[in-house]
């Protein structure tokens, strides 16, 4: 019986057939990666594109500033030149007597050297100018109507005349010169009510030899010589009809006529 049973186990194990290899289980291949862009590529792509762009920003805005710093200076420039345009030459020639007034040359007239936007000025301030600190008016009247009122307390001096290229005050009229006169301001000696002597800062004005001169009270001034003005005298250039009243912020009836 034993002898049976082992034939049998045999039997049963012999005829058991052994598994092929294509039957074997295979292991899963590994999967292949597709074509995906490096992240850091890209955001090293993408950031150099937003560099330019902000190297692109920052630069325009350079030029921008740049521009505006020399629309700026040209707007200096001129500023600068206008008001230099009349300032007296340094000097080293001195009066004798300070106190005693200058009529030979107190214009210093100055064409060969004074120029402003190719145009040559026939007048340079004195060493003596100042800006007042009075607040002068000129209230100018054509007739009986009257014009705009010109402030000139802001400036030491201003040049009158047809040249608007030049001038601060234009006189259009066809008998006025090119630089016609000038209102100077300058200081000067000047004695109290009690006697006692000081420094003023007094309006005078002058004419730059004109072709048909300039009035003061009606009555028409030599060229080249300092006139003092004072308040209401009355001044007219060439044939011109206007009328120039000379006032200040503390005159009688001046807000009479600025009302």
């Amino acid at each position: 019986a034993v002898v049976s049973t082992q034939s049998a186990i045999t039997a049963g194990s012999s005829g058991r057939s052994s598994p092929s290899p294509q039957s074997r289980t295979r292991k899963p291949s590994p999967k292949r990666r597709t074509s995906v862009p490096d992240r850091r590529s890209f955001n090293n792509s993408s950031r150099s594109h937003n560099s330019s762009a902000t190297r692109r920003e920052k630069r325009e805005e350079r030029e921008q500033e740049q521009r505006e710093h020399e629309r700026e200076d040209r707007k200096r420039r001129e500023k600068k030149q206008k008001r230099d345009k009349m300032k007296p030459e340094k000097t080293e020639k001195k009066q004798d007597d300070p106190t005693a007034p200058n009529y030979e040359k107190s214009g210093l007239l100055n064409e060969a050297q004074m120029t402003y936007k190719g145009i040559k000025i026939k007048y340079a301030e004195p060493h003596e100018a100042r800006i007042p600190k009075t607040k002068w008016r000129l209230y100018p009247f054509k007739g009986e109507d009257a014009l705009p009122t010109m402030y000139i307390h802001r400036n030491s001096g201003y040049l009158i005349g047809r040249e608007r290229k030049i001038v601060d005050i234009p006189a259009d009229h066809p008998s006025c010169s090119s630089q016609h006169a000038v209102i100077q301001f300058r200081l000067v000696d000047h004695v109290r009510q009690d006697g006692s002597e000081t420094k003023k800062v007094k309006p005078y004005l002058l004419d730059l030899e004109s072709t048909n001169g300039t009035f003061l009270n009606n009555e028409k001034i030599d060229p080249k010589r300092y006139y003092e003005l004072k308040e209401k005298d009355i001044i007219k250039f060439g044939f011109s009809t206007r009328e120039y009243v000379l006032l200040h912020e503390h005159s009688e009836g001046v807000a009479e006529i600025e009302n």
